[in-house]
């Protein structure tokens, strides 16, 4: 019983894997201007999966996305539902203080 549960949690865990892999990639592939978009409406872009080898993680090993999936996990833990709308709409943590990458300062907002 406890090497079938194992197997199974191995499974998950590696399906949860490649969905952020194929989900960082999509992320990687849109514009700000997109993101913006995605961000004001909640309308996710309506565009297709870049092709193989188009985003920069296409190279990357796997113990490499391994790593920077853990430390992008790291970024939202304890993240509240406030936090998260004003990340949403400034593109950086509270705590970071308004810079010009700010898209909201950029708006006067």
């Amino acid at each position: 019983m406890t090497t079938t549960r194992n197997r199974i949690e191995r499974l998950e865990a590696e399906v949860r894997f490649r969905i952020w892999v194929r989900h960082k990639r999509f992320l990687d592939s849109l514009s700000m201007d997109d993101l913006e978009m995605w961000s004001a409406t909640g309308q996710c872009p309506e565009r297709p999966e870049p092709l193989p080898g188009m985003s920069p993680i296409d190279n990357m090993e796997r113990g490499d996305l391994q790593k920077l999936r853990k430390e992008d996990e790291q970024c939202w833990v304890g993240r509240s539902r406030e936090d998260l709308a004003f990340f949403c709409l400034h593109g950086h943590w509270q705590e970071q203080g308004c810079s010009d990458y700010c898209t909201r300062s950029k708006n006067g907002q």
